[in-house]
């Protein structure tokens, strides 16, 4: 969403019902765009800035703080899908702390950084009822606690959200452990001892 997803400016052919200032708006008003998209909010020089909720035809909405037309501060953004994040919106990405609900009924919360998952976070699997918690980069799950369903957990560097490298599984509220190494073939080497994963 934003100018790169979609959301219209205003032209001609927009019903703009609101204050004008040199022809364009500016201050409050509902601008109406011929693909059925409406946007209620606050125009300066003709582009969105301020507060204001851009509603899409097909149902999909930002609500939250604009800048010079993008998405700039804090914001809640309904997808399509229904998938929702909530949080802070840099350059019409998310980008700081904020919180994404998938369809599925994953949910992360962290740090965001160009629309990516980046810095500490905590991404959680609504079907396996375990998560990761630890630090992404790019999007992805780099280093951390695999935390299952019985406590139990995983410790250690991941690559592509999978485990790769040194790390320790914690079994029994973490009384006992045992470290190895997640090899590239995915399977795990412990004191010696190859098992297939």
């Amino acid at each position: 969403m934003g100018d790169s997803d979609g959301e219209e400016e205003v032209a001609a052919s927009v019903v703009w019902e609101g204050e004008l200032l040199d022809g364009v708006p500016d201050g409050p008003g509902k601008a109406t765009f011929p693909n059925g998209d409406l946007f209620e909010g606050i125009y300066a020089n003709g582009r969105r800035h301020g507060k204001g909720k851009y509603t899409f035809a097909n149902g999909a909405f930002y609500e939250g703080e604009y800048a010079d037309n993008l998405k700039q501060g804090f914001g809640v953004t309904e997808y399509p899908d229904k998938a929702r994040y909530e949080g802070s919106w840099a350059q019409d990405q998310r980008d700081g702390q904020g919180t994404y609900a998938y369809p599925n009924g994953d949910t992360f919360g962290g740090s965001w950084s160009a629309g990516q998952k980046h810095g500490k976070g905590t991404y959680f699997f609504k079907e396996s009822m375990s998560q990761f918690e630890g630090t992404w980069e790019n999007g992805g799950f780099v280093r951390g606690s695999w935390i299952m369903r019985d406590g139990s957990s995983y410790e250690g560097a991941f690559a592509a959200n999978r485990p790769l490298g040194p790390g320790e599984f914690r079994f029994e509220g973490k009384a006992h452990k045992l470290p190895g190494e997640f090899l590239p073939t995915g399977g795990w080497k412990s004191g010696g001892i190859v098992a297939a994963h």
